[in-house]
């Protein structure tokens, strides 16, 4: 058990052990078992990736074991978020596929469970939670990102339906999901973030297409999608009409606060690479990894903190924010000294012939990957500036429209 665990805490990770131990193998020493988010893959191991993700939920769902946080009636336990956390810091000792489904249950899932109605939760979650459908995020677009409120999708109501034309890009796993969680402006005259509708998307609906984008990781989980007089009936109108901008709020803080607890075996294996590697014996790499831990503690403590807050029923807050730049920080920071260690080693992607690289190119996939992290949930700059403003009260940064 955990040191910090409570008597029943300690109980739920028992538990949680035994059913991993019993339907899992448990990783390999040389496994960092990074995020997708991360380590994307290659389109080669993509889709038997994301089937052996749906294959290992479907054990979960049949087991109690997914949706630890949502109610029964969706197909939950329910738990609470600590149980979530600890379930999830067990898994990640286990060789599971435990975050490919990670848009549609971490992020998307429970801001349709905060905003959608009760019929739209019994419709969408339990094949969610099942592994039986995949969802994506429809949120960016070519010219807004960081400034999403810009955005310039439109939906145009028609009847009981609603009529979506416009773009998005840099969304993970769009060309092989089922619903996608979409941001339109429904009224191109209300103030920006009072003109916006969220809606959920059948990405198989006829004017939806989805086009992979290529990445320095060779990776094309990314997407540009196009929709084109899609139509959605306003049953899948997810809050009222001009409350999108409260979806998006909600899912990037769950975005960020998923994000964030993943990655749980990077600096122990880090330790093991250093030590491997004789790297260690050098009193700066030490003093180096020394000060990545330290953070990395820090960041696990502030992380139980925000817990807390959640559990007691406080949705997560600029806080998520402050998680994410600094686990940004750290991992950039983790990979830098991985490949000083490992030197030329370092650059080879483990496509090779097998030789030499025990770790099979994880290091040069997570430092190609990790850049990705400054910009997905919201730019470093954007979290900045929630943290100044939400945190420390500091004035707003002026309008882009104004000089």
């Amino acid at each position: 058990m955990d040191p910090h665990d409570s008597q029943a805490e300690a109980a739920f990770r028992a538990e949680a052990r035994e059913f991993l131990a019993a339907n899992a193998r448990p990783l390999p020493a040389t496994a960092l078992a990074l995020s997708s988010i991360v380590a994307e893959w290659s389109p080669d191991e993509e889709a038997s990736r994301l089937e052996q993700a749906r294959r290992w939920q479907a054990v979960k769902h049949a087991a109690g074991w997914a949706g630890i946080t949502w109610p029964t009636e969706y197909g939950g336990r329910p738990g609470t978020l600590i149980d979530n956390l600890i379930f999830q810091t067990e898994e990640a000792r286990f060789d599971v596929p435990h975050d490919a489904l990670l848009v549609g249950l971490g992020w998307c899932g429970p801001a349709v469970l905060q905003h959608g109605t009760r019929e739209q939760r019994h419709r969408l979650l339990p094949p969610l939670l099942r592994g039986e459908e995949v969802w994506c995020q429809l949120f960016s677009e070519p010219g807004a990102g960081s400034d999403l409120a810009g955005l310039s999708t439109t939906a145009v109501a028609d009847g009981d339906e609603w009529v979506i034309d416009g773009q998005k890009v840099w969304t993970t796993f769009a060309h092989r999901s089922d619903w996608g969680l979409c941001i339109a402006r429904h009224d191109p005259d209300a103030p920006r973030h009072a003109g916006l509708t969220a809606f959920m998307v059948d990405m198989h609906a006829p004017g939806v297409t989805a086009r992979p984008i290529r990445q320095i990781t060779n990776s094309s989980n990314f997407n540009e999608v196009f929709l084109d007089g899609v139509r959605v009936p306003d049953t899948m109108r997810i809050g009222a009409v001009g409350d999108g901008w409260r979806v998006v709020v909600s899912t990037f803080m769950w975005e960020r606060f998923n994000v964030i607890t993943g990655g749980s075996r990077v600096i122990p294996g880090l330790g093991d690479l250093l030590r491997s590697t004789g790297a260690a014996s050098d009193p700066l790499i030490r003093c180096r990894y020394a000060g990545l831990y330290a953070r990395g503690e820090t960041l696990r403590y502030t992380l139980l903190r925000l817990m807390t807050a959640l559990s007691r029923g406080q949705p997560p807050g600029p806080e998520g924010s402050v998680m994410k730049l600094v686990a940004t920080d750290l991992l950039t920071d983790i990979f830098d000294l991985a490949l000083d260690a490992l030197g030329p080693e370092g650059m080879g992607d483990g496509m090779g012939d097998g030789k030499g690289d025990v770790w099979e190119g994880q290091w040069h996939s997570g430092f190609a990957g990790a850049p990705g992290m400054r910009i997905g949930g919201g730019t470093d700059d954007i979290q900045r500036n929630i943290i100044a403003e939400r945190v420390l009260g500091l004035p707003r940064d002026p309008p882009p429209d104004r000089s």
